[in-house]
C-alpha cells in the first residue's frame, strides 16, 4: 500500500471511531495527535469528511471544534504547508464551473439519471431508451428528424420503426460525432472526449466529427471514436448490456476493471489496492446490492473488503 493509500485508510478508520457512541476522550485526544502529526493527515481528512457530507451522514458526536482545536495546534511551517495547498486547490473553480454545466444539462434534459440510478423510457416514435447511472440525454423529435443527444453516460437504444412518417432518419449526437443506427439495438457510452458504440443487432453507421466517410459497424462488434477518428472495430463482449437488467457480468475481467465500473454506480470511495488490481473476475454482479458484490468477492478472491463506512471501500489482499 503506497503513503497516501494508507494515510487515507487511516482518515477512514478515524472517522469510523469518532461516529461511535463509545468514543472516550482517550481516544479522541489519539485522533487530534494524528491530524496534527502530518499536513497528509488533515488532507485526508478533509477528503473522508467531503465523501461523509455526500451521504448526509455526517452525526452530531464528531467534535468539530475539536477538529478546529487540531488544526490550531499546527506549527507554522505545517499551516504553510497546508496554504500552499490549499492555493493549488484553485483548479476546484474549474470543477466548480464544470458541476454548474452538468446541472444546466440536468435542468433541460429530457431524460437523466443520477448515480446509481437506471432507467427505462418510451420515447415518441416507440423506440425503446435505457440509461445507464449518471446519463443526460436530449431529445428532438419534430417531422424532418428523431434525434438524441447524449450529454453525459451511457445508453440503450431499440430503435423501433417509424410508421408516422419512415423518412424521417434516427441519430445519436455526440460532440465526437454521429450514430446513425439500421434497425438496431445498440448502446453508447460517453468516455471523455471519445465514445464507445456496441452493436448487439442489426447495424450502426459511424461517423467522427471531422471525418466525411462514416463507418459500418455490424451486429456483434464495438467501436471506440472521437471527432478526429476510429479505432479497429472488436468483437463486443456477449453481456455489454447486462446493466439494463441490473447487473455487471463479469468474464475475466481484471479486478481493477471491476471496481471502476462499480464506481461509476455508487458516490464516495471506491478502490483496490495495487497489489490485488490484476487478479481475474468471473461472476455476476446485482448492481443495487453492493454488500452481496463484497461478499463475492471475498469467497471468490484472496482479498478482504475494507469497508468501515458503506461510502468508503477499498479491496485489498487477505
Amino acid at each position: 500500500m503506497n503513503t497516501a493509500d494508507a494515510v487515507l485508510r487511516e482518515a477512514a478508520e478515524w472517522f469510523a471511531t469518532l461516529q461511535d457512541s463509545a468514543t472516550n476522550e482517550g481516544e479522541r485526544q489519539r485522533w487530534r495527535q494524528w491530524l496534527a502529526a502530518d499536513p497528509r493527515h488533515a488532507e485526508a481528512w478533509d477528503r473522508v469528511e467531503a465523501l461523509s457530507r455526500q451521504f448526509d451522514q455526517l452525526s452530531p458526536r464528531l467534535d468539530r471544534s475539536a477538529t478546529r482545536s487540531a488544526f490550531g495546534q499546527l506549527d507554522r511551517s505545517r499551516r504553510h504547508h497546508m496554504k500552499r495547498m490549499g492555493l493549488a486547490a484553485g483548479g476546484g473553480l474549474l470543477a466548480f464551473a464544470g458541476l454548474r454545466e452538468q446541472g444546466w444539462q440536468r435542468w433541460t434534459a429530457d431524460h437523466a439519471t443520477a448515480v446509481g440510478e437506471r432507467r427505462e423510457a418510451l420515447l415518441p416514435d416507440g423506440s425503446r431508451l435505457w440509461l445507464n447511472t449518471d446519463s443526460i440525454v436530449r431529445l428532438a423529435f419534430d417531422g424532418r428528424q428523431r434525434q438524441l443527444q447524449l450529454l453525459r453516460g451511457e445508453l440503450r437504444i431499440d430503435t423501433a420503426a417509424d410508421s408516422a412518417q419512415p423518412a424521417r432518419p434516427f441519430e445519436v449526437a455526440l460532440d465526437a460525432g454521429w450514430l446513425r443506427p439500421e434497425g438496431t439495438r445498440f448502446s453508447v457510452r460517453r468516455e471523455g472526449d471519445a465514445c464507445q458504440v456496441t452493436v448487439f443487432e442489426g447495424a450502426v453507421r459511424v461517423q467522427p466529427r471531422t471525418l466525411a466517410q462514416d463507418l459500418l459497424l455490424p451486429t456483434g462488434q464495438q467501436l471506440r471514436f472521437d471527432a478526429q477518428g476510429a479505432g479497429t472495430a472488436q468483437a463486443a463482449p456477449p453481456h455489454g448490456d447486462a446493466w439494463t437488467r441490473g447487473m455487471l457480468v463479469a468474464d475475466g475481467m481484471r479486478l481493477a476493471e471491476l471496481v471502476a465500473e462499480l464506481a461509476r454506480h455508487r458516490r464516495g470511495h471506491l478502490a483496490c489496492a495495487p497489489e490485488v488490481a490484476g487478479l481475474r473476475v468471473v461472476g455476476a454482479y446485482p448492481l443495487d446490492q453492493p454488500e452481496q458484490i463484497w461478499q463475492a468477492l471475498e469467497r471468490s478472491l484472496p482479498v478482504r473488503v475494507f469497508r468501515p463506512m458503506p461510502w468508503f471501500v477499498r479491496i485489498e489482499a487477505a
